[in-house]
């Protein structure tokens, strides 16, 4: 895939410089990787970008972002201190009198087992990675309240990953509080808040962290990184592409209210992610593939609408927590799986094959997720009934809805 700047990136989602303009920004942790991308892609947005880093070279993101026309500036910051985020906070308001846009990016991580792992070492990466977050939320959303206009956004990560446990769960943590924020804001808040999952990007942190995991799991880099590639990137994402995903995320966050949002879909979306090999230069799929991926879809789609059904049939706590599992497991809530498959069944239809290559990589992808939930959900169904009988009824419900899905994904995969 040829070579495309950030900015251009940005261009080609139909983002402008007018978008964020006059919007306040805080992006904590902005001094390198995934912070200092969107740093400066927010600030070509126009927005006025404070750097909330602890490192020095929060100095250089700041001269960067100048040097490219943007407004920032870099203020030297310890989310994990109180002092110093209230320092934050008040340089914050003394310059400009308000913040818009938070977004808790700042992260702290370390190797080793559970047993090895000391509790200051928990402590260490708690308070930065949730502690953090936390303070920024009571620092700057009441000011949004105030307005009723505001953007908070915090990232996520894998839970569970072996050798790297205080950083995992601290980020499951800091998705729970997303949640929770999103719950506590009224539709008439004025206030979007979304949590963010990156995926495995080509930054210095992500680079050093993938390295001493494959060690550890005795794989190398490069098997390592093809474990969790998708996207279509032959390794890992590039920077600009998670940031300029980032930031149309922010743009419309209003769509992603109480939602992971990632970077995959808005660039499937404007065709920037790379498709299959030679599938750019298909024409046309034989009539029988066609056929069979129609067919297929229809299938899903059902599936689909019968889960929608049955969780509106919920009573409201049962509902929030299974739309939330869906969510989380499937990268999408279920709405939006329906709007994917009647797009899938509109591209197949009309033959707009270009089109569905712009996100293929990332279809197939999710659609994995969603087979790989309905077999989880077994183990959902266990716990839940006790009658054998309903019991097994369920299991084969849910096996065939697995079943569904997985025939879906072949006939992608046999185009």
């Amino acid at each position: 895939m040829a070579d495309v700047s950030l900015f251009q990136l940005l261009q080609k989602m139909e983002l402008s410089q007018t978008d964020l303009k006059d919007k306040v920004t805080i992006i904590t942790g902005a001094g390198r990787g995934i912070g200092k991308a969107l740093a400066r892609a927010l600030a070509w947005l126009g927005a006025k970008v404070i750097i909330a880093e602890i490192a020095d070279n929060g100095k250089e993101v700041e001269d960067l972002i100048r040097s490219e026309g943007g407004e920032a500036i870099f203020i030297k910051t310890d989310v994990s201190d109180e002092k110093s985020m209230n320092e934050l906070a008040e340089k914050a308001f003394h310059d400009y009198k308000k913040v818009d846009i938070l977004v808790n990016n700042a992260i702290a991580f370390s190797f080793g087992s559970i047993l090895d792992q000391s509790l200051e070492n928990w402590d260490r990466i708690f308070s930065v990675n949730l502690k953090g977050a936390v303070l920024g939320i009571k620092l700057f959303l009441p000011g949004m309240l105030e307005r009723k206009s505001g953007v908070i956004v915090n990232l996520t990560s894998d839970e569970g990953i072996a050798f790297f446990a205080p950083y995992s769960a601290s980020k499951a943590a800091v998705q729970s509080l997303g949640y929770s924020l999103a719950g506590e804001l009224s539709e008439d808040s004025g206030i979007s808040t979304f949590i963010f999952g990156p995926g495995m990007v080509d930054t210095p942190g992500g680079n050093e962290a993938f390295s001493k995991l494959a060690h550890t799991y005795n794989m190398t880099l490069q098997e390592f990184v093809k474990l969790g590639s998708v996207g279509g990137f032959e390794g890992l994402m590039p920077v600009e592409y998670s940031a300029a995903g980032f930031a149309h995320a922010i743009v419309h966050a209003k769509d992603h209210h109480g939602k992971i949002a990632d970077p995959f879909r808005p660039l499937g979306k404007f065709g920037l992610l790379p498709s299959p090999q030679g599938l750019e230069s298909a024409i046309s799929f034989s009539n029988k593939s066609i056929s069979s991926v129609l067919q297929s879809a229809i299938v899903v789609k059902q599936i689909l609408e019968d889960v929608k059904r049955e969780t509106e049939e919920l009573n409201f706590f049962a509902q929030k927590w299974v739309k939330r599992i869906y969510s989380k497991r499937t990268s999408l809530t279920i709405q939006e799986w329906l709007n994917t498959v009647n797009q899938l069944l509109e591209q197949f239809q009309k033959k707009e094959f270009k089109a569905f290559s712009n996100t293929q990589s990332w279809l197939t992808s999710n659609l994995n997720k969603l087979a790989n939930h309905f077999e989880q959900s077994k183990e959902d169904a266990r716990g839940y009934f006790k009658d054998t009988e309903k019991l097994n009824e369920a299991l084969k419900a849910i096996e065939h809805r697995k079943n569904g899905v997985n025939t879906l994904i072949q006939s992608l995969y046999n185009l």
